[in-house]
């Protein structure tokens, strides 16, 4: 671990650490997009078990901190990712997600001014540590039917049939799933504290 980065920076870390609790995300449970099916996640024993807290850096999951205990944190973060109890403040719970690089203005978050604030309190911020749900872009997909140019007489018309068709889900090369993804690697983010 590196001492130049400046408190309150984000890495991906590749080792495991000691701390799956598995307890849910519960920061937006009011949402349509709340934690799913959560379950502590799985111990490798063939993999070294890293305590990061000793290097000035610690596991975004959530957890409340003492401003008093971590004074150099709470200058940079305050109460953005909410307060517990009178005086403790949260991490970031990243457990999960994408980061993504907030807009800023540039425009390339077309939802950017409905994200969901980071306290999960049902309030919209379009800032740091906003969330937004999965979703899909709006499109639609045309396809050939036949059209009847005149109506039929009682019985079908010569070689014509119509009716509804549905579409179906594609399986070809399409996989399915319970969510909308890219492929991506899992790994932890951590916060320098220190």
């Amino acid at each position: 671990m590196t001492g130049n980065l400046i408190v309150g920076t984000i890495s991906a870390f590749a080792g495991q650490l000691n701390n799956y609790t598995g307890s849910p995300n519960n920061i937006w449970k009011g949402s349509s997009c709340s934690s799913q099916n959560s379950a502590a996640g799985v111990v490798n024993n063939d993999v070294p078990m890293t305590y990061l807290e000793a290097n000035g850096w610690m596991f975004c999951d959530g957890r409340a901190l003492e401003p008093a205990a971590y004074p150099e944190l709470f200058a940079v973060i305050g109460y953005l990712y909410g307060r517990t109890g009178t005086s403790a403040y949260n991490v970031p719970d990243y457990r999960g997600l994408f980061l993504r690089g907030v807009d800023a203005g540039a425009g390339m978050d077309p939802d950017s001014s409905k994200r969901l604030a980071p306290t999960g309190n049902g309030s919209i911020s379009s800032g740091i540590g906003s969330f937004q749900c999965d979703a899909l872009q709006t499109h639609t997909h045309t396809y050939k039917s036949v059209q009847l140019a005149a109506p039929a007489q009682t019985g079908n018309a010569a070689g014509q049939t119509a009716g509804d068709v549905s579409t179906s889900a594609p399986d070809t090369p399409a996989r399915i799933s319970t969510e909308t993804r890219p492929k991506n690697i899992a790994v932890n983010y951590i916060i320098k504290f220190r």
